[in-house]
């Protein structure tokens, strides 16, 4: 039990109203140990609190309100009982994530504003080019939208280190096969362009992808983080262009010009293309 005396001791349902929670989410916060009773009894369950709990009820009550994760909750709770200092300071960082993520969500939103005035997007400018066959590095695997990063950073070791001081023919691309999300994990193929002298091994295959035309429109860092990429898919996805040669056999892809720790956010990192069907 506890040596807490009686009287500092209340119910969940006092509890439930001194913090401003409801009772199911105070069991919640239990199970998973956010915010435990001080002692439940054995022969009915009932869970009660020590009335010093109350402001760390009232915390998490605040941080929800605006919609901080339960995970952050707890980190911030242990942090808390460190130094308050370092708690506000990755509040901060919280702040600036969901900053980030409405800036993205704008994005996203002003691109649907365009599709129903259907006019052109001026954010997302649409050229076409003719792109030559390339011989490339390759590598495949099937991923879910949030191991991208990852793979990205491990096939550009890899091609490194195989190219040794070669240097790459043409700019790295991350061709996508399939729907990638979260739920879904489309084959994702990575590719650089290399000599003929470079051979393939046990973890790169070789190929040559064929000459094509394509559209596409280049983006920003700003406009890259995902949600906001979506709006410039869907701007390439639903020109003129492409309306008129659909079915290529080629997938969309993204062709990157900078590495993104290298750049800012308004400057150019990589363009989003789609081939089209051959004439």
């Amino acid at each position: 039990m506890t040596d807490e005396p009686a009287e500092a001791l209340v119910s969940i349902g006092a509890f439930a109203r001194r913090t401003r929670l409801t009772t199911k989410a105070l069991r919640l916060y239990d199970r998973i140990g956010l915010l435990r009773p001080v002692c439940v009894d054995e022969t009915n369950g009932y869970r009660r609190y020590a009335v010093t709990q109350v402001r760390t009820g009232q915390l998490i009550g605040l941080l929800r309100g605006a919609e901080v994760s339960l995970a952050d909750i707890g980190l911030l709770l242990g942090e808390l009982s460190i130094d308050n200092d370092l708690a506000a300071r990755h509040l901060e960082e919280i702040l600036a994530d969901f900053e980030h993520r409405h800036a993205n969500r704008r994005l996203l939103i002003h691109r649907v504003q365009a599709s129903l005035r259907e006019g052109d997007d001026p954010m997302y400018p649409i050229e076409t080019r003719r792109v030559p066959p390339l011989r490339v590095m390759s590598i495949q695997r099937r991923l879910h939208a949030p191991d991208i990063d990852r793979f990205v950073r491990e096939t550009k070791a890899i091609f490194a280190e195989h190219l040794d001081r070669a240097g790459a023919t043409g700019p790295f691309t991350l061709i996508f096969h399939g729907i990638v999300d979260a739920e879904s994990d489309g084959p994702v193929e990575a590719v650089l362009g290399c000599s003929v002298d470079v051979q393939p091994t046990d973890r790169i295959g070789i190929r040559t992808e064929p000459g094509h035309d394509e559209v596409y429109t280049t983006i920003t860092k700003a406009q890259w983080a995902y949600p906001a990429i979506l709006a410039a898919y869907d701007a390439v996805a639903c020109c003129p262009e492409v309306q008129a040669r659909p079915g290529s056999r080629l997938s969309c892809r993204e062709v990157y010009l900078a590495e993104p720790d290298e750049i800012s956010d308004d400057q150019h990192i990589c363009d989003i293309a789609f081939p089209l069907d051959e004439e």
